[in-house]
């Protein structure tokens, strides 16, 4: 796929995103900037899983039955989840002795972002006795540090999706394929770990209740504990980089292992 293709489909599916609500004008255009690279340099191959991590993300609410929970995705959003695949992208095209390494890591920072989202969406709706990772106890529903088995099996079932439809970029092998959806796996959990040790939270001086908004009864909260630059979206942009330096790790030891084996 020539670049103008890939800015022309990346104009579409920007358009499609903010006509559908699911974008706002910000997120848009950093959509559009992400699809550009992706589509343009990775062609059809690399297209596929973006776009399926993209709509399903994007979709899981209304399909599961929450559709006022749909969100309409800010740039901050957009660039948390796509930047790291993006810089993969970049780096295939410049690297081109290493290109099956950007592609593995590529397609392991998308499946890290999809294991994140469908985790969410899948415990949310079906889920019973959230856990906070590390302590054990009870947390509600959705919130940044709990997992649940319901949730836990969604984000699998996201992480094999994108892992399946990136097999094309990783020469269709089983081994990568099972690779890569186990570090989209082990990158959800990254995510859960952060959300639940770092990721700040803040006390309303009105109502005292304790929770990731900065804002709470029309006042600003108080910092409460984590560290407080970072939000949600930098938890996700955090454990997507891993996952994409953790796909590009685990070719570049296998080729090492595969050449000493020689």
């Amino acid at each position: 796929m020539s670049g103008l293709w890939g800015l022309g489909l990346a104009g579409c599916v920007a358009l499609v995103g903010y006509r559908l609500r699911l974008l706002t004008l910000g997120g848009a255009l950093s959509a559009l900037a992400v699809g550009a690279s992706v589509f343009g340099i990775g062609g059809w191959a690399a297209s596929a899983p973006m776009l399926a991590f993209f709509f399903s993300g994007s979709l899981l609410p209304r399909l599961l039955g929450r559709p006022h929970k749909t969100e309409r995705r800010t740039a901050l959003q957009v660039l948390a989840n796509g930047l790291a695949p993006t810089l993969c992208c970049w780096s295939a095209w410049a690297l081109p002795e290493h290109a099956l390494a950007c592609w593995w890591g590529y397609a392991a920072g998308l499946a890290t972002a999809a294991a994140d989202t469908w985790a969410t969406e899948f415990g949310t709706r079906f889920g019973k006795g959230a856990r906070h990772i590390l302590t054990g106890s009870p947390v509600p529903k959705g919130e940044s540090g709990g997992v649940s088995f319901v949730g836990t099996l969604g984000g699998g079932a996201g992480a094999l999706a994108i892992a399946l439809l990136s097999a094309p970029l990783m020469h269709n092998r089983a081994a990568a394929i099972v690779t890569v959806a186990a570090l989209g796996v082990a990158g959800m959990l990254l995510d859960s770990l952060l959300g639940a040790t770092l990721q700040a939270r803040y006390a309303c001086p009105v109502c005292q209740a304790i929770g990731e908004q900065r804002q709470c009864c029309n006042t600003r909260a108080q910092p409460h504990r984590g560290v407080h630059w970072m939000d949600n979206n930098t938890v996700n942009l955090l454990s997507v980089c891993w996952g994409a330096l953790s796909g590009i790790a685990f070719y570049l030891l296998e080729a090492l292992l595969h050449t000493n084996g020689d």
